[in-house]
């Protein structure tokens, strides 16, 4: 589809039918439930259906290829307005946090001087700058304690959906590391474990029966998920993850539910991992494990480069440009292959590096990799007090999980950058969107 023709749509939906849909949605609350549900079910879609690249360059293998128009962000943009429209007292159009993501989008901007392509970092900018509606919208939307609980029947319902497809991928199309509707099979797991983690704080707290059942279905699912992409590092994490979960759970109050549940999963689990033991194993002796961590190490030596060459970055979105010939700093990796005996193609196009804080250092410099860390600590620490605060409910279960399952990603987005792909962003907007939401309680609350 040319530009000509995505354009005149991505206009209109922003421009028209996001404000229409704002109209429609004002004072109805259940419809504006129900459509921050969809947001959160269309994290999982193929991201050509929710999608619309304007400029978009196809061979190149940065992480953002043109300005993306998401349908996410359109429905986001339309629960803004039906709640500015309601004129309610707490409606923020920049909640808490806000402020300080686009900050950190500001700084990142700065790299721009030093950028070899301009035009990449403003694609970045708009991209990650335009998030902040996602933010802001599932703030706006959770008006009231129980609209959580919905939103984790929503999360358990879409996790149900995507192992559905996972399993068939699996087991009838005989796919290795299973993707799903997901871009890379890091990305699906990031994605499932972020849900799966609360989901099964939520079986194990003292929620209704009927959230206590949908939770524990979306947690078996997201399990399900993980385990069948092959993800090393995701399988670690969520290992970890359910098991700080359940410490936490028990640490609180070790009631005889929770004590059921733990006994219940651990024998599931036990068959699990008898039946995927094989493959699990050959998994983690792949023989290309030891290159896949090579390569990770000259590809950080080449963002410590570019970070040398420019203390605010070469530019937003533009280190697959500088990797490559006629820029220096992918030489070390040339280096690399011809110390192994491999001849170098010098057209070949490299990728990025893995790790995203190299990659915020390389292309974002000191400020930009500051500013998000600074946004990580704040949100992270809201979650912390929060879960503090609701001390004894099913909200203090959840909120834990969520705490647990944010650190345990930015440690594994020392390995992976599956923040930058627009679905986990879009999810991880909708999750801090709901800690902000609980901080601005928290502080109205004695």
């Amino acid at each position: 589809m040319s530009d000509w023709i995505k354009a005149p749509i991505i206009l209109g939906a922003f421009l028209v039918f996001a404000p229409i849909l704002g109209l429609l949605l004002r004072n109805r609350r259940t419809w504006q439930q129900w459509t921050l549900g969809l947001m959160i079910f269309m994290t999982s879609w193929h991201i050509n259906k929710l999608t619309l690249v304007l400029g978009s360059i196809e061979w190149y293998r940065g992480h953002t290829k043109g300005y993306e128009a998401s349908l996410i962000t359109v429905l986001a943009l339309a629960l803004l307005i039906a709640g500015f429209l309601e004129n309610r007292r707490d409606f923020r159009w920049l909640p808490p946090g806000a402020w300080l993501w686009l900050a950190y989008c500001a700084v990142s901007m700065l790299s721009i001087f030093s950028a070899p392509h301009q035009g990449y970092v403003f694609m970045a900018g708009w991209k990650f700058a335009s998030a902040v509606l996602v933010f802001s919208a599932a703030y706006n939307q959770l008006q009231e304690e129980a609209d959580l609980e919905f939103l984790l029947r929503v999360m358990a319902f879409t996790l149900l959906v995507q192992v559905a497809v996972v399993l068939k991928l699996k087991y009838l199309d005989g796919q290795y590391q299973t993707r799903g509707w997901f871009e890379h099979q890091n990305s699906l797991a990031m994605w499932a474990y972020t849900q799966g983690l609360p989901l099964l704080a939520a079986a194990m707290s003292s929620a209704g029966k009927l959230t206590t059942r949908w939770a524990a279905a979306g947690f078996i699912a997201s399990a399900l998920i993980v385990q069948s992409t092959l993800s090393r590092a995701a399988l670690a994490v969520f290992a970890a993850g359910v098991v700080a979960v359940i410490a936490t759970s028990l640490w609180e109050k070790p009631t005889a539910k929770r004590i059921r549940f733990v006994l219940a999963l651990g024998g599931i689990a036990l068959l699990g991992l008898i039946a995927a033991l094989d493959t699990l194993i050959a998994r983690f002796n792949d023989e290309g494990n030891q290159a896949s961590g090579e390569t990770r190490g000259v590809m950080i030596l080449a963002a410590n480069a570019m970070l040398a060459a420019s203390p605010v970055g070469i530019g937003w979105n533009n280190f697959g440009l500088t990797i490559n010939t006629p820029y220096p700093y992918g030489d070390v990796i040339n280096d690399w292959e011809r110390a192994r005996g491999h001849r170098v193609d010098e057209d070949y196009a490299k990728g990025i590096v893995e790790s995203h804080y190299w990659l915020l250092l390389a292309e974002n410099g000191y400020g930009g990799w500051a500013g998000y860390l600074l946004f990580l600590a704040v949100t992270s620490w809201w979650c912390f007090r929060c879960a503090c605060h609701w001390s004894g409910t099913p909200c203090r279960a959840v909120l834990t999980a969520l705490l647990i399952g944010f650190l345990l990603m930015y440690l594994h987005s020392m390995l992976e950058r599956v923040l930058t792909q627009t679905k986990n962003l879009a999810m991880w907007m909708i999750l801090l969107g709901i800690i902000a939401k609980f901080e601005h309680w928290r502080r109205g609350r004695p």
